[in-house]
């Protein structure tokens, strides 16, 4: 009885050492990358919600401020925001920005027409197919690389979209995209009859974390990522991360284009 009184009292610090944690608040640039982000998707989108969910709980609030892809990273780099949502590691980012756990996996795959049939083991087995890309878009480290050796040839949009269409006009064969934007992006933006044709391939040629950044010269930047970190980890455990991702998948999806 006396060790259970004991556990009792230990967990009752810790959740008052929690409680305790002053108050913070944040304002971040996030980006138009449906469903994941968007300033008009329900909760600003699937991973604006999980960000927003897991910040709260660590008594963190968050506003956002909404920009174009390139400009969202950038205005976090320079500290005009306190920080940014949806993002991967990489060497150069990291000189500015202090980087959570994963948040959400980024998985690039190849949409094609149904019809169509692949056999490849690595991106270079592609070479003899027309992929259609988006200027300015990157696409993997591998793909990059092939594509300024000239082992693949590309076809390039303005956006995303007028790529889908070019798939469905077979004037492209593939088109990379990641997983859930590109069926998100097929569903809200073409026919049904154009969408029947297309299908995602099941497996994944990259994968990469999507995270939450905050700017290193923020006064509170380690204090923010370890909050952050240590809901993000607690909702994993506990399975309610999962469970407000599949809420939010349906709320996004089922939204009227």
């Amino acid at each position: 009885m006396r060790r259970w009184f004991l556990v009792v009292g230990l967990l009752w610090l810790a959740g008052g050492v929690w409680a305790a944690e002053p108050p913070l608040q944040v304002r971040f640039s996030n980006q138009e990358y449906p469903p994941y982000a968007g300033s008009r998707l329900p909760d600003g989108g699937m991973l604006t919600r999980l960000v927003t969910e897991v910040f709260r709980r660590g008594n963190v609030s968050v506003s956002y401020v909404w920009y174009p892809n390139n400009r969202a990273i950038q205005l976090a780099r320079n500290g005009d925001v306190d920080g940014s949502v949806g993002w991967t590691p990489s060497p150069e980012r990291e000189r500015d920005l202090l980087f959570s756990q994963e948040v959400l996996p980024f998985r690039m795959v190849l949409f094609q027409r149904k019809a169509g049939h692949y056999r490849w083991k690595a991106l270079s087995d592609l070479a003899s197919y027309r992929f259609g890309v988006t200027l300015g878009n990157f696409y993997s480290p591998e793909f990059h690389q092939l594509l300024k050796q000239g082992a693949l040839q590309a076809d390039e949009s303005a956006d995303d979209l007028s790529n889908m269409r070019k798939l469905v006009a077979r004037r492209v064969d593939l088109v990379p995209m990641e997983l859930e934007s590109g069926q998100f992006l097929i569903q809200q933006q073409l026919s049904p009859a154009q969408a029947g044709l297309l299908m995602a391939q099941p497996r994944a040629y990259w994968r990469a974390p999507m995270c939450m950044v905050v700017w290193r010269g923020h006064p509170q930047a380690a204090e923010l990522v370890r909050r952050f970190n240590r809901e993000l980890a607690a909702m994993k455990r506990s399975g309610e991360l999962a469970r407000l991702l599949a809420d939010s998948r349906r709320r996004v999806f089922l939204q009227q284009p």
